[in-house]
């Protein structure tokens, strides 16, 4: 019996899970640090290290979040109810972080590290069983295709709302840059930034939850860590997938963290509505450079589709070398490689990871899917957390002044070099790793063959009265 066809609100509804992901990830990775710092007067180093200490507990607990999630009984679900449980403190948390009260030094600190941890927690709480969700609510292959694309689609949506909404209210409310009363301004610009942004999780992780459906009858135990350690290590396209995408995930972490300095300091661009133009084409050309990624991947496959994106990024970070002052050509099309290149970089890894587990299942004859997820936004989230500290180490080390009005020329030269050398160094290493992916179009058509051949020879020795129970299990 064929798998029912999936309608297309629930396909929305899953998505929309991406759309409150990315909202919250983007405007962390573009406008906190420089938020915190030159608007708030928290120092650097205060602000990399709870970015490096939340983020290596987001980390940790995905692993510990899926596992939960396996083994939960509730009559409700073992999924759902726990977006239903995260929805409201990831708003409200979102809306604390953006809207610090007057505070200052330790206890800034403090509030900034504690808050940080909060909101982790609970995107925690909602993502990992939103993620697990798709393999129950899609059987098919190209269900489970749609709803991955829906996701990274309205992820792309979520992406410009975490770009756009604080330049957009800094422009609403008319904030000059150049008055001594910038800062308070600036700060209620993001206070509603963040209100209009808590809203829109809320109500988009709402909508997952009504829209959603699980299987209620899986009830698969939560996988023992010593075997989960195991089959890792024995699975080489993964480890090879795993640690390319984490040394790019560390380079594309950095550049996202400088690129407001870089449009401020070295482009000179203060104006949020240059900022705001340059984050909606950037999100633009993600958007519409999906048929292209779609196009490259039938004609030479994901890995060679892959390598392109990372290669792509890397002409985006090197580019920096060639604008100055006022370069808005040169910053626009910036902008639309960088955004073009994450499509390839994102997607493409998404894709190929399901091709891997594939390959675990031909080894051990389960499906774990949540298992490499959970493990790979492990080692993904541990290198943006490096990033995030690193950048906060740069900073300090080529003499930025937070606040200030210039930098020195050493200072813009060193955000330059911070901008494109650890970033392309590290692409470059991730295509020296990713040379050993072997898992190509034909190899896996043969993965998929063997693994047909396995489920129908096992159908086919089933005693007809257990063939008769499976199906009806199914």
């Amino acid at each position: 019996m064929s798998a029912p066809a999936l309608k297309r609100s629930a396909v929305l509804s899953f998505g929309l899970s991406g759309l409150a992901n990315n909202l919250v990830g983007t405007a962390i990775g573009v406008h906190l640090l420089m938020f915190y710092t030159d608007i708030v007067g928290l120092a650097p180093l205060w602000v990399s290290a709870g970015l490096v200490i939340a983020s290596i507990w987001d980390a940790i607990s995905d692993v510990a979040m899926g596992r939960l999630s396996d083994g939960t009984r509730w009559r409700a679900g073992r999924r759902r109810p726990y977006i239903l449980i995260g929805l409201v403190p990831a708003g409200l948390a979102f809306i604390a972080l953006l809207s610090p009260p007057a505070l200052q030094g330790p206890w800034l600190g403090l509030y900034f590290v504690g808050t940080l941890l909060v909101l982790f927690s609970a995107k925690t709480i909602v993502q990992v069983p939103a993620l697990s969700l798709l393999p129950e609510m899609a059987k098919g292959y190209d269900d489970r295709t749609k709803l991955a694309t829906a996701r990274e689609l309205l992820g792309n949506v979520g992406d410009l709302l975490g770009l756009m909404l604080p330049p957009a209210f800094l422009i609403l409310l008319q904030v000059d840059e150049t008055s001594p009363d910038a800062a308070a301004g600036a700060r209620e610009a993001f206070f509603w930034a963040a209100v209009v942004g808590g809203c829109v999780i809320i109500g988009t992780l709402l909508a997952t939850y009504l829209g959603t459906s699980e299987d209620r009858a899986t009830r698969p135990e939560p996988t023992d860590l010593r075997n989960a350690f195991r089959t890792l290590r024995n699975n080489r396209p993964f480890r090879t997938l795993l640690t390319a995408s984490a040394l790019a995930a560390l380079g594309l972490a950095f550049v996202n963290a400088l690129v407001l300095y870089v449009m401020v300091h070295v482009l000179q661009l203060e104006s949020p509505v240059w900022h705001m133009a340059a984050f909606a084409v950037n999100a633009s050309a993600a958007i519409l450079s999906y048929p292209f990624w779609g196009w490259l991947t039938k004609k030479r496959g994901k890995p060679f589709a892959f390598r392109v994106g990372l290669g792509l990024s890397m002409f985006t970070f090197v580019s920096v070398f060639f604008v100055g002052p006022g370069n808005l050509i040169g910053l626009f099309a910036v902008m639309v490689f960088g955004g073009a290149s994450n499509v390839g970089f994102w997607m493409l890894m998404h894709a190929l990871s399901a091709d891997v587990t594939d390959v675990d299942e031909l080894a051990s004859g389960e499906r774990r899917e949540g298992l490499f997820a959970g493990f790979s936004a492990l080692l993904r989230k541990g290198a943006v957390a490096a990033a995030l500290g690193l950048v906060g180490v740069g900073l300090w080390f080529i003499g930025y002044r937070a606040g200030a009005p210039s930098q020195t020329a050493e200072t813009i030269f060193g955000l330059k070099l911070l901008f494109a050398v650890p970033p392309s160094v590290l692409l470059l290493c991730a295509l020296f790793v990713f040379r050993r992916f072997d898992l190509t179009r034909e190899a896996h058509a043969e993965v998929a063959k063997a693994l047909a051949s396995r489920k129908e020879a096992v159908v086919h020795a089933l005693p007809q009265a257990d063939e008769t129970r499976f199906v009806e299990a199914a």
